[in-house]
This record gives structure tokens, sequence and C-alpha cells, in this order.
């Protein structure tokens, strides 16, 4: 009977022991999938902008005193500007890289130097002269600072056919023979490059 009663307890214990390992197992895998999200609250930032298949966009902001609104807006436009330019003319460059292997190395690289530079001048033209689509202000913090979300778009196909026009009258007759250019046929693979440029950087 003693034994009896010692393997009962012996078994009430291992179970008791066994429920409570299970239990806390249970816990911490509760914990591991909660659904906390890792990243914390996210907000989406005002005035937010994507690229499109026509349009380049950037949204810019700038943090500063309440009392200086006009000079927040004018930089955080300016940040937008800045944003906006880099991804054109990364995708100019390219562009023309491409376009110099396409109609060969040996025609010289004056060419290619004027081709930049002219598309440059007028990607700076036309970024400089964009104006704000959305502009938002933040709340006004203690120190009285407010930020300040400015939002530009510039369509593609009107830089292309700026940018194509500029080349067209920057190159002689001569250099246009050398390289076989055609305002439209440039005009046409300068828009498909702007396009890739989307889908190769989302």
């Amino acid at each position: 009977m003693k034994k009896t009663l010692l393997s009962l307890a012996v078994i009430a214990l291992a179970v008791a022991f066994t429920s409570c390992g299970g239990t806390s197992k249970a816990v911490v895998d509760n914990k591991n999938n909660s659904g906390v999200n890792p990243f914390g609250e996210v907000f989406e930032v005002p005035c937010t902008v994507y690229d499109t298949d026509t349009e380049f966009a950037a949204t810019g902001i700038f943090r500063g005193s309440m009392n200086q609104k006009g000079e927040l807006l004018k930089w955080a436009l300016q940040n937008a500007q800045e944003q906006v330019r880099m991804k054109i003319k990364h995708a100019y460059k390219g562009m023309v890289s491409n376009y110099s292997q396409t109609i060969g190395n040996n025609q010289g690289n004056d060419i290619e130097r004027k081709v930049t530079m002219a598309g440059d001048q007028i990607i700076d033209v036309v970024v400089n002269d964009t104006r704000a689509v959305c502009q938002r202000f933040g709340a006004v913090g203690e120190d009285g600072h407010i930020e300040c979300y400015v939002a530009i778009q510039i369509s593609k196909v009107d830089l292309s056919e700026k940018v194509s026009s500029a080349v067209n009258d920057v190159l002689s007759e001569d250099e246009k023979m050398k390289i076989g250019f055609n305002e439209m046929k440039y005009r046409e693979q300068m828009t498909k490059s702007f396009e890739q440029y989307k889908s190769e950087n989302k």
C-alpha cells in the first residue's frame, strides 16, 4: 500500500512539473507571436508623392521656427527639388552612356560632353521652376519649431521634349551626321530611360 501511494505521489509530481513546464513554454510562445509591430508605431509623411511612369516626384521636409513659415516652405521646396534633380540626372546619365555605346566610342568624347551638358542645363532649369503640388505644416513643438512638407512632380514627357530640343540645338549638323542624331528618337529613348528608372528604383 505504501508503495502504491509512493508511486502515485511520484506520478502526480511528474505531471505537475510537466504541466508547469508546458505552461511556461506556452507563455513564451505567446509572447513571441503576440503580433507586436517590430517597427513601433509608424506614420506616412504628409504630402507623400511617388514616382510614376509619367512623373518624377519627391517630398521635401524642413524643420524650423514657426515664425519663419515662408522660409520653411522655401527650404522644404529646395529639399524636394534636390531629390528630384538627383533622380533625373542619374537616369539621364545612364541614358547618355547607353546612347554613346550605341553610336560607338570612336566618335570622341566631345559630342558626349556636349549632350550631357545640354541635358544637365535644361534639367536644372526645369527642376528650379517646379511648383509645389502639396504643402503641409506639422504641429508646433515645445521649442516653437514646426516641420514643413512640400511635394513636387515633374512630367517625364515634357522634360524629355525640352532636353532633346536643347541637345538638337547644341549639336552642329556635322556632329548630328557623325552620330546619326534624330531628335524624335532621342526623345523616345530618354522617355523610356526615365520610365525604366521608376521600375529599377521601386
